[in-house]
């Protein structure tokens, strides 16, 4: 699927790429550069959505609200504190095992989980977050590709969408480039020494800025260099393939981490082992096995077990086993009440037991607290639409829209929503921003026609669906022009 996807983001850099491609010098990027020349901010932020769509089409990512929640804000934490805090970015956790992470145009930025579960502490996470951010605010995966005047515009774009698809899997990217090019060139997504050097440089100045350790990232990666003397082959730690990692890179890095001042932190430290447990649980394939292993932990370990407890209680709960997994959560919720996290698991528990009553009365009271919280609106909107209360989830949805969180989850549950209501035309709409976001285009347009038929009669909501329709019709001819 993703080799056929390939093809279909070439097309689309086909029609956003123009101009020919100058000889560059490696520099930091300013206003008139050839990285700008190549493409717009806002062609770049829709070669990378388009990207996305495809990603999401190909790997089921991890949808988890919580987990997302928690690497969203980690990352525009770090985002916040670059030199173009502006930027918007999506931030979205793959599933896979290996240990990378990697960044495409237009601030799109994919962790695996790999990486999350090899980091020892939160500051080692952030790093590599942080050196992806600035990989994305000086643009170097577009400067990369400005490798000669004669290179034709075709190649270029063919080999960008290339390289964007070996991110994820650097054996399609290799693929895909050959299709391209009859075998003749062999790629991957790699950065030059010099854009690894200026990522890393500006990387730390967020860590700092942000409340964490800049000398977590030498740190880490030299303890993923030091790993990588134990694989052969193709299991080396795939971070050390697209971020090659030298001895002298990583004494540059520590030279400059020992130059830079740490801000003083109010993080909560914890949150992170709590999410790096449960997306443990997530991604194991192996629940009982998982579940020995933390039996295990908590029989021999001698230090602070309390993230452990809670991935044990997901586990648990995974298994099915609800009632030891209350057992092994209350101590937990008990000693620690105003924590989010654990008052989200114990809800999830009275919802598996088949209490939403009982379910219902967390979310709300934990709503009048944290409003605006991601994860908590999603349960309770689940939870609302389960015991039929779909007035109270429409208004709890729109709250997450209105403040710019527009993820495919919550049009799927709007659409649900307004479904229960007898609202099809709204229904519809909401429908139809779900595929959008899917990147199911004309799955899109097929339900906007749907709305705009139940909206007869209602000459403003048959307005804006009509020129919703246009705009997402106008993208399609783009990407299927040529």
């Amino acid at each position: 699927m993703l080799t056929k996807s390939f093809f279909h983001i070439s097309l689309l850099l086909l029609m956003l790429l123009s101009g020919k491609i100058a000889t560059a010098e490696i520099a930091l990027p300013e206003m008139g550069d050839s990285a700008g020349a190549l493409v717009s901010p806002m062609e770049e932020y829709r070669v990378g959505q388009s990207f996305f769509w495809q990603m999401q089409q190909a790997v089921d990512l991890v949808e988890d609200p919580e987990i997302n929640s928690y690497i969203t804000s980690l990352g525009y934490r770090l985002a916040h504190n670059s030199d173009d805090p502006g930027r918007p970015f999506k931030f979205f956790m793959v599933p896979d095992s290996s240990i990378n992470a990697f960044a495409a145009p237009g601030g799109f930025i994919g962790i695996h989980s790999g990486l999350m579960l090899a980091a020892e502490r939160e500051d080692e996470l952030a790093s590599v977050v942080a050196h992806e951010i600035a990989h994305v605010t000086q643009r170097h995966l577009l400067r990369s590709y400005e490798r000669q005047q004669q290179m034709s515009m075709p190649l270029t774009a063919a080999m960008l969408a290339a390289a964007l698809l070996g991110a994820y899997d650097p054996n399609i990217g290799s693929a895909a480039i050959m299709a391209v090019q009859g075998g003749a060139i062999q790629m991957q997504l790699d950065y030059s020494r010099a854009h690894e050097a200026e990522a890393d440089n500006l990387g730390m100045q967020m860590l700092v800025r942000s409340g964490f350790d800049p000398h977590a990232m030498p740190a880490f990666f030299e303890k993923l260099q030091y790993a990588g003397r134990f694989y052969g082959g193709s299991t080396v730690p795939e971070f050390l393939r697209t971020h090659p990692v030298t001895t002298s890179r990583i004494a540059d890095a520590r030279g400059r981490a020992a130059n830079l001042q740490k801000v003083p932190s109010v993080r909560d430290d914890l949150q992170f082992y709590l999410m790096r447990e449960k997306l443990r649980v997530l991604t194991t394939n192996n629940l009982n096995e998982l579940i020995q292993q933390y039996q295990h932990t908590l029989d021999t370990a001698d230090g602070d077990t309390t993230a452990t407890k809670y991935g044990f209680a997901m586990a648990l709960l995974a298994q099915g086993d609800t009632s030891r997994a209350r057992d092994m959560l209350k101590p937990l919720l008990d000693a620690d009440d105003d924590r989010l996290t654990y008052q989200l698991a114990m809800a999830d528990i009275e919802m598996a037991v088949g209490r939403p009553t009982a379910a219902l009365a967390i979310y709300e009271d934990n709503q009048r607290l944290y409003p605006d919280d991601y994860a908590l609106s999603i349960k309770h909107v689940r939870a609302l639409l389960q015991t039929r209360q779909p007035e109270k989830a429409v208004n709890i949805l729109q709250r997450q829209l209105e403040m710019g969180a527009p993820s495919r989850v919550v049009y799927r549950l709007l659409a649900q929503a307004r479904g229960d209501m007898g609202q099809r035309s709204a229904s519809h709409s909401a429908l139809a921003e779900y595929y959008y976001a899917s990147g199911q285009l004309h799955a899109a347009v097929d339900q906007l026609r749907l709305a705009a038929e139940q909206a007869r009669g209602d000459e403003f909501q048959l307005s804006r669906l009509t020129a919703r329709i246009r705009s997402v019709e106008t993208e399609i001819a783009l990407m299927e022009r040529r």
